[in-house]
């Protein structure tokens, strides 16, 4: 399961040729860092014995956009406010790797920051 999701992050990652740096990696979960700019990453974790699944976009050490998935329950951190949990019809929708990297690239574009 761990691999599956790994596997899954490479092949989004080479899609945008992006490389995938492992942070950390236990029998249950998986930390991964993928650089897009000197200051802007996506960070993915899961967790595979809780269904945690967290992905982040981080800029100058900040989280600017994100989904989460936590109990089963999905989450958004909207880019206009990355501090709010926003559980409405967009935020609570389940997303894959492939989504989320689309959504980021979307408000990455939009918002002149690539």
């Amino acid at each position: 399961m761990i691999d599956d999701f790994i596997k899954e992050v490479n092949e989004v990652a080479k899609l945008y040729t992006l490389k995938v740096e492992i942070l950390a990696r236990t029998k249950n979960a998986v930390k991964i860092r993928v650089p897009i700019t000197e200051n802007i990453y996506i960070q993915l974790y899961y967790n595979k014995e809780s269904g945690t699944k967290n992905f982040v976009l981080i800029g100058w050490n900040k989280r600017l956009f994100g989904r989460d998935c936590v109990g089963g329950a999905w989450h958004k951190h909207p880019f206009e406010n990355p501090e709010v949990h926003d559980f409405g019809k967009d935020g609570k929708r389940e997303v894959s790797v492939s989504d989320f990297f689309e959504e980021v690239f979307g408000l990455l574009r939009k918002n002149n920051l690539i």
